[in-house]
Protein backbone atom coordinates (compact mmCIF):
# COMPACT_ATOMS: atom_id res chain seq x y z
CA UNK A 1 0.00 0.00 0.00
CA UNK A 2 3.01 2.29 -0.22
CA UNK A 3 5.31 3.74 -2.83
CA UNK A 4 8.90 2.67 -3.20
CA UNK A 5 9.86 5.59 -0.98
CA UNK A 6 7.49 4.37 1.73
CA UNK A 7 4.86 7.07 1.28
CA UNK A 8 1.17 6.38 1.75
CA UNK A 9 -0.60 6.89 -1.59
CA UNK A 10 -4.08 8.38 -1.65
CA UNK A 11 -6.18 8.64 -4.83
CA UNK A 12 -8.12 11.92 -4.76
CA UNK A 13 -11.05 11.82 -7.20
CA UNK A 14 -12.06 15.45 -7.76
CA UNK A 15 -13.66 15.42 -11.23
CA UNK A 16 -13.75 18.98 -12.58
CA UNK A 17 -10.45 20.56 -11.54
CA UNK A 18 -10.40 23.68 -13.73
CA UNK A 19 -12.11 25.86 -11.12
CA UNK A 20 -14.17 25.54 -7.99
CA UNK A 21 -14.06 24.96 -4.27
CA UNK A 22 -13.43 21.20 -4.35
CA UNK A 23 -10.10 21.32 -6.18
CA UNK A 24 -9.10 24.42 -4.16
CA UNK A 25 -9.85 22.56 -0.94
CA UNK A 26 -7.98 19.36 -1.85
CA UNK A 27 -4.93 21.19 -3.21
CA UNK A 28 -4.85 23.27 0.01
CA UNK A 29 -4.55 20.06 1.99
CA UNK A 30 -1.85 18.70 -0.29
CA UNK A 31 0.20 21.87 0.15
CA UNK A 32 0.08 21.45 3.92
CA UNK A 33 0.02 17.72 4.59
CA UNK A 34 3.28 15.93 5.48
CA UNK A 35 4.45 15.01 1.98
CA UNK A 36 7.28 12.93 3.42
CA UNK A 37 4.54 10.55 4.57
CA UNK A 38 1.75 11.01 2.03
CA UNK A 39 1.47 11.42 -1.72
CA UNK A 40 -1.75 12.38 -3.52
CA UNK A 41 -2.74 11.22 -7.00
CA UNK A 42 -5.44 13.47 -8.47
CA UNK A 43 -8.11 12.01 -10.77
CA UNK A 44 -9.71 14.73 -12.88
CA UNK A 45 -11.72 15.18 -16.09
CA UNK A 46 -8.92 17.00 -17.91
CA UNK A 47 -6.13 19.54 -17.70
CA UNK A 48 -6.36 22.21 -15.02
CA UNK A 49 -4.31 25.20 -13.82
CA UNK A 50 -3.27 23.12 -10.81
CA UNK A 51 -1.57 20.27 -12.71
CA UNK A 52 1.88 21.86 -12.65
CA UNK A 53 1.76 22.61 -8.93
CA UNK A 54 0.52 19.10 -8.12
CA UNK A 55 3.50 17.59 -9.92
CA UNK A 56 5.94 20.05 -8.31
CA UNK A 57 4.62 18.97 -4.92
CA UNK A 58 5.38 15.35 -5.82
CA UNK A 59 1.87 14.25 -6.78
CA UNK A 60 0.52 12.84 -10.01
CA UNK A 61 -2.47 13.68 -12.20
CA UNK A 62 -4.60 11.17 -14.11
CA UNK A 63 -7.30 12.18 -16.59
CA UNK A 64 -10.45 10.08 -16.59
CA UNK A 65 -13.77 10.22 -18.47
CA UNK A 66 -16.64 11.90 -16.67
CA UNK A 67 -18.36 9.54 -14.25
CA UNK A 68 -21.55 10.26 -16.23
CA UNK A 69 -19.94 8.03 -18.88
CA UNK A 70 -20.35 5.16 -16.43
CA UNK A 71 -18.91 2.10 -18.25
CA UNK A 72 -15.83 3.83 -19.65
CA UNK A 73 -15.14 5.74 -16.44
CA UNK A 74 -15.44 2.67 -14.20
CA UNK A 75 -13.33 0.54 -16.52
CA UNK A 76 -10.50 3.08 -16.57
CA UNK A 77 -10.59 3.75 -12.83
CA UNK A 78 -10.57 0.02 -11.99
CA UNK A 79 -7.41 -0.35 -14.07
CA UNK A 80 -5.73 2.63 -12.41
CA UNK A 81 -6.81 1.66 -8.89
CA UNK A 82 -5.69 -1.96 -9.27
CA UNK A 83 -2.22 -0.92 -10.38
CA UNK A 84 -1.87 2.17 -8.20
CA UNK A 85 -1.05 0.59 -4.86
CA UNK A 86 -3.41 2.96 -3.08
CA UNK A 87 -3.94 2.96 0.65
CA UNK A 88 -7.26 4.74 0.05
CA UNK A 89 -9.51 6.20 -2.61
CA UNK A 90 -11.00 9.51 -1.42
CA UNK A 91 -13.91 10.58 -3.66
CA UNK A 92 -15.03 14.23 -3.62
CA UNK A 93 -18.00 14.04 -6.02
CA UNK A 94 -20.76 14.02 -3.35
CA UNK A 95 -23.60 11.85 -4.76
CA UNK A 96 -21.57 10.91 -7.84
CA UNK A 97 -18.84 9.51 -5.58
CA UNK A 98 -20.75 6.25 -5.89
CA UNK A 99 -19.02 5.70 -9.27
CA UNK A 100 -15.34 5.92 -8.25
CA UNK A 101 -16.04 4.11 -4.99
CA UNK A 102 -17.72 1.28 -6.90
CA UNK A 103 -14.62 1.13 -9.11
CA UNK A 104 -12.39 1.15 -6.03
CA UNK A 105 -14.32 -1.75 -4.55
CA UNK A 106 -13.99 -3.73 -7.79
CA UNK A 107 -10.26 -2.96 -7.74
CA UNK A 108 -9.91 -4.28 -4.21
CA UNK A 109 -9.02 -0.98 -2.50
CA UNK A 110 -9.78 -1.57 1.17
CA UNK A 111 -10.26 2.03 2.32
CA UNK A 112 -12.88 3.95 0.35
CA UNK A 113 -13.89 7.42 1.52
CA UNK A 114 -16.95 9.37 0.39
CA UNK A 115 -16.75 13.13 0.94
CA UNK A 116 -19.82 15.41 1.00
CA UNK A 117 -18.98 18.83 -0.44
CA UNK A 118 -22.44 20.04 -1.48
CA UNK A 119 -26.21 19.61 -1.18
CA UNK A 120 -29.08 20.32 -3.60
CA UNK A 121 -31.91 22.74 -4.30
CA UNK A 122 -35.55 22.17 -5.27
CA UNK A 123 -35.10 24.05 -8.58
CA UNK A 124 -31.98 22.14 -9.65
CA UNK A 125 -32.52 20.10 -12.83
CA UNK A 126 -30.47 17.13 -11.60
CA UNK A 127 -32.11 17.07 -8.17
CA UNK A 128 -34.03 13.87 -8.99
CA UNK A 129 -30.78 12.15 -9.96
CA UNK A 130 -29.02 13.39 -6.83
CA UNK A 131 -31.83 12.17 -4.59
CA UNK A 132 -31.86 8.80 -6.35
CA UNK A 133 -28.12 8.39 -5.79
CA UNK A 134 -28.07 9.46 -2.14
CA UNK A 135 -28.86 5.98 -0.70
CA UNK A 136 -26.01 4.50 -2.76
CA UNK A 137 -23.60 6.98 -1.17
CA UNK A 138 -23.64 4.70 1.86
CA UNK A 139 -23.20 1.48 -0.12
CA UNK A 140 -19.57 1.44 -1.27
CA UNK A 141 -17.56 3.64 1.14
CA UNK A 142 -15.85 2.20 4.20
CA UNK A 143 -15.66 5.71 5.69
CA UNK A 144 -17.72 8.88 5.24
CA UNK A 145 -16.66 12.51 5.55
CA UNK A 146 -17.86 16.00 4.72
CA UNK A 147 -17.12 19.71 4.92
CA UNK A 148 -20.06 20.58 7.20
CA UNK A 149 -22.64 18.81 9.35
CA UNK A 150 -25.30 20.16 7.01
CA UNK A 151 -23.75 18.52 3.93
CA UNK A 152 -23.09 15.27 5.84
CA UNK A 153 -26.68 14.97 7.05
CA UNK A 154 -28.00 15.81 3.58
CA UNK A 155 -25.93 13.06 1.92
CA UNK A 156 -25.81 10.33 4.56
CA UNK A 157 -28.93 10.98 6.63
CA UNK A 158 -29.08 12.50 10.11
CA UNK A 159 -27.83 9.51 12.12
CA UNK A 160 -24.98 8.61 9.77
CA UNK A 161 -24.21 12.25 9.09
CA UNK A 162 -23.60 12.92 12.77
CA UNK A 163 -21.00 10.13 12.76
CA UNK A 164 -19.15 11.30 9.63
CA UNK A 165 -15.63 12.70 9.84
CA UNK A 166 -15.90 16.48 9.63
CA UNK A 167 -13.00 17.90 7.61
CA UNK A 168 -13.35 21.66 7.55
CA UNK A 169 -12.66 23.68 4.41
CA UNK A 170 -9.62 25.25 6.03
CA UNK A 171 -7.35 27.91 4.55
CA UNK A 172 -3.79 29.19 4.84
CA UNK A 173 -4.27 32.10 7.21
CA UNK A 174 -0.87 33.53 6.31
CA UNK A 175 -2.17 34.19 2.76
CA UNK A 176 -5.54 35.67 3.66
CA UNK A 177 -5.13 38.72 5.87
CA UNK A 178 -6.56 42.26 5.74
CA UNK A 179 -4.11 44.93 4.60
CA UNK A 180 -5.56 48.41 4.02
CA UNK A 181 -2.46 49.70 2.23
CA UNK A 182 -2.40 46.75 -0.15
CA UNK A 183 -6.13 47.13 -0.77
CA UNK A 184 -5.72 50.78 -1.77
CA UNK A 185 -2.79 49.94 -4.04
CA UNK A 186 -4.73 47.18 -5.83
CA UNK A 187 -7.82 49.35 -6.22
CA UNK A 188 -5.65 51.96 -7.89
CA UNK A 189 -4.14 49.28 -10.14
CA UNK A 190 -7.61 48.20 -11.30
CA UNK A 191 -8.94 51.75 -11.62
CA UNK A 192 -11.25 51.35 -8.62
CA UNK A 193 -9.85 53.97 -6.24
CA UNK A 194 -12.61 55.46 -4.13
CA UNK A 195 -15.18 52.94 -5.38
CA UNK A 196 -17.27 50.60 -3.23
CA UNK A 197 -16.55 47.09 -4.50
CA UNK A 198 -18.89 44.13 -4.13
CA UNK A 199 -17.12 40.90 -4.98
CA UNK A 200 -18.11 37.33 -5.76
CA UNK A 201 -15.75 34.40 -6.40
CA UNK A 202 -17.28 31.27 -7.90
CA UNK A 203 -18.00 29.24 -10.99
CA UNK A 204 -20.58 30.71 -13.35
CA UNK A 205 -23.05 27.84 -12.93
CA UNK A 206 -26.66 27.35 -11.84
CA UNK A 207 -25.61 26.58 -8.26
CA UNK A 208 -23.97 29.97 -7.69
CA UNK A 209 -26.96 32.02 -8.93
CA UNK A 210 -24.82 34.89 -10.19
CA UNK A 211 -27.43 36.34 -12.62
CA UNK A 212 -29.52 37.04 -9.50
CA UNK A 213 -26.60 38.97 -8.01
CA UNK A 214 -26.24 41.04 -11.20
CA UNK A 215 -29.94 41.95 -11.03
CA UNK A 216 -29.66 42.89 -7.35
CA UNK A 217 -26.60 45.00 -8.11
CA UNK A 218 -28.51 46.79 -10.89
CA UNK A 219 -31.10 47.85 -8.32
CA UNK A 220 -28.38 49.00 -5.91
CA UNK A 221 -26.73 50.92 -8.75
CA UNK A 222 -29.80 53.11 -9.18
CA UNK A 223 -29.15 54.54 -5.72
CA UNK A 224 -25.36 54.22 -5.50
CA UNK A 225 -23.47 55.15 -8.67
CA UNK A 226 -20.17 54.61 -6.85
CA UNK A 227 -20.65 50.85 -6.44
CA UNK A 228 -18.89 48.29 -8.63
CA UNK A 229 -19.46 44.54 -8.91
CA UNK A 230 -16.44 42.28 -9.49
CA UNK A 231 -17.15 38.69 -10.54
CA UNK A 232 -14.26 36.22 -10.39
CA UNK A 233 -14.71 33.00 -12.34
CA UNK A 234 -16.09 31.47 -15.52
CA UNK A 235 -18.51 28.77 -16.57
CA UNK A 236 -21.60 27.74 -18.53
CA UNK A 237 -23.71 30.68 -17.39
CA UNK A 238 -21.28 33.35 -18.57
CA UNK A 239 -23.40 34.20 -21.66
CA UNK A 240 -26.46 34.60 -19.41
CA UNK A 241 -24.51 36.81 -17.00
CA UNK A 242 -23.20 38.96 -19.86
CA UNK A 243 -26.76 39.28 -21.22
CA UNK A 244 -27.94 40.54 -17.81
CA UNK A 245 -25.08 43.05 -17.72
CA UNK A 246 -26.15 44.43 -21.11
CA UNK A 247 -29.85 44.39 -20.24
CA UNK A 248 -29.29 46.52 -17.14
CA UNK A 249 -26.72 48.79 -18.85
CA UNK A 250 -23.99 47.77 -16.41
CA UNK A 251 -21.06 47.71 -18.83
CA UNK A 252 -18.12 49.26 -17.01
CA UNK A 253 -19.74 48.73 -13.61
CA UNK A 254 -19.57 44.93 -13.60
CA UNK A 255 -16.06 43.56 -14.07
CA UNK A 256 -15.40 39.89 -14.85
CA UNK A 257 -11.97 38.57 -13.86
CA UNK A 258 -10.49 35.10 -14.38
CA UNK A 259 -9.87 32.82 -11.40
CA UNK A 260 -6.20 32.70 -10.42
CA UNK A 261 -4.27 30.57 -7.87
CA UNK A 262 -3.44 33.63 -5.72
CA UNK A 263 -7.09 34.63 -5.45
CA UNK A 264 -6.40 36.59 -2.24
CA UNK A 265 -5.26 39.39 -4.57
CA UNK A 266 -8.86 39.84 -5.70
CA UNK A 267 -10.30 39.73 -2.17
CA UNK A 268 -8.15 42.76 -1.35
CA UNK A 269 -10.36 44.73 -3.77
CA UNK A 270 -13.63 43.86 -2.02
CA UNK A 271 -15.56 45.92 0.51
CA UNK A 272 -18.36 43.32 0.59
CA UNK A 273 -18.46 39.68 -0.42
CA UNK A 274 -21.78 38.39 -1.82
CA UNK A 275 -22.75 34.80 -2.60
CA UNK A 276 -26.42 34.07 -3.47
CA UNK A 277 -25.96 30.30 -3.99
CA UNK A 278 -28.94 28.01 -4.42
CA UNK A 279 -27.10 25.28 -2.49
CA UNK A 280 -23.67 24.68 -0.94
CA UNK A 281 -21.85 22.37 1.43
CA UNK A 282 -19.74 24.99 3.14
CA UNK A 283 -18.27 27.52 0.69
CA UNK A 284 -14.50 27.88 0.98
CA UNK A 285 -14.74 31.35 -0.58
CA UNK A 286 -16.80 32.63 2.35
CA UNK A 287 -14.13 31.42 4.78
CA UNK A 288 -11.45 33.16 2.70
CA UNK A 289 -13.46 36.39 2.61
CA UNK A 290 -13.90 36.38 6.38
CA UNK A 291 -10.16 35.84 6.86
CA UNK A 292 -9.62 38.97 4.77
CA UNK A 293 -11.92 40.85 7.16
CA UNK A 294 -14.64 41.32 4.55
CA UNK A 295 -18.31 41.38 5.63
CA UNK A 296 -20.35 38.75 3.79
CA UNK A 297 -23.90 38.66 2.45
CA UNK A 298 -24.91 35.06 1.80
CA UNK A 299 -27.93 33.10 0.65
CA UNK A 300 -29.92 31.53 3.46
CA UNK A 301 -29.56 28.25 1.56
CA UNK A 302 -25.96 28.21 2.87
CA UNK A 303 -25.38 26.57 6.25
CA UNK A 304 -24.95 29.05 9.14
CA UNK A 305 -21.92 26.95 10.12
CA UNK A 306 -19.97 29.20 7.74
CA UNK A 307 -20.54 32.26 9.94
CA UNK A 308 -17.29 31.75 11.81
CA UNK A 309 -16.60 35.39 12.67
CA UNK A 310 -20.09 36.81 13.07
CA UNK A 311 -19.47 38.94 9.95
CA UNK A 312 -21.99 37.08 7.76
CA UNK A 313 -25.60 38.03 7.08
CA UNK A 314 -28.08 35.70 5.38
CA UNK A 315 -31.03 36.50 3.11
CA UNK A 316 -33.51 34.46 1.04
CA UNK A 317 -32.86 34.49 -2.70
CA UNK A 318 -36.37 35.42 -3.79
CA UNK A 319 -36.01 39.23 -3.85
CA UNK A 320 -33.21 41.05 -5.70
CA UNK A 321 -34.53 44.29 -4.22
CA UNK A 322 -34.02 43.03 -0.67
CA UNK A 323 -30.45 42.07 -1.57
CA UNK A 324 -29.87 45.52 -3.09
CA UNK A 325 -31.06 47.21 0.11
CA UNK A 326 -28.93 44.99 2.33
CA UNK A 327 -25.82 45.45 0.16
CA UNK A 328 -26.23 49.21 0.40
CA UNK A 329 -26.69 49.00 4.16
CA UNK A 330 -23.56 46.86 4.65
CA UNK A 331 -21.44 49.02 2.34
CA UNK A 332 -22.50 52.09 4.29
CA UNK A 333 -21.10 50.67 7.51
CA UNK A 334 -18.42 48.30 6.22
CA UNK A 335 -15.18 48.04 8.15
CA UNK A 336 -12.50 45.39 7.93
CA UNK A 337 -11.20 43.61 11.02
CA UNK A 338 -8.47 41.02 11.47
CA UNK A 339 -10.51 38.05 12.68
CA UNK A 340 -8.06 35.28 11.81
CA UNK A 341 -7.72 34.18 15.44
CA UNK A 342 -11.45 33.39 15.48
CA UNK A 343 -11.09 31.42 12.26
CA UNK A 344 -8.15 29.45 13.65
CA UNK A 345 -9.97 28.77 16.93
CA UNK A 346 -12.97 27.45 14.96
CA UNK A 347 -10.75 24.86 13.24
CA UNK A 348 -10.25 26.53 9.85
CA UNK A 349 -6.44 26.83 10.00
CA UNK A 350 -5.17 24.57 7.20
CA UNK A 351 -2.00 23.62 9.08
CA UNK A 352 -4.00 22.25 12.01
CA UNK A 353 -6.68 20.66 9.85
CA UNK A 354 -4.07 18.96 7.64
CA UNK A 355 -2.76 17.21 10.76
CA UNK A 356 -6.29 15.97 11.46
CA UNK A 357 -6.50 14.62 7.91
CA UNK A 358 -3.20 12.78 8.37
CA UNK A 359 -4.55 11.21 11.58
CA UNK A 360 -7.78 10.27 9.82
CA UNK A 361 -5.96 8.52 6.98
CA UNK A 362 -3.75 6.66 9.44
CA UNK A 363 -6.74 5.63 11.56
CA UNK A 364 -8.63 4.30 8.53
CA UNK A 365 -5.57 2.28 7.59
CA UNK A 366 -5.01 0.65 10.97
CA UNK A 367 -7.46 -2.11 10.16
CA UNK A 368 -6.24 -2.38 6.58
CA UNK A 369 -2.54 -2.86 7.19
CA UNK A 370 -0.84 0.42 6.36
Amino acid sequence: METKKGKIKIAQVVGNAKTGGVISCVINFYRNIDRDKFVFHFYTYGESPYDGEIRRLGGEVFYIPSVLNFPKSVSQMVKYFKNGGYAAVHAHLTTLSVVPLFAARLAGVKTRICHAHSTSHKTEKVRIVKNALRPFSRLFPTHIAGCSRYSCEWLYGKRKGEQAFLLRNAIDLSRFCPDAENSQRLKAEYGLSGRKVIGCVGRFVFQKNIPFLVEAFAMLGLADKNAVLVLVGDGKERPLIEERIRRFNLEGRVIILPEIPDVEKYYALFDLFALPSRFEGLPLVAVEAQAMGIPCLLSDEITPEVNITGQCEFLPIDSPGEWADKMGEILGAAQKYDLRDRISDAGYDIKKEAKRLEEFYLSTGERNGY
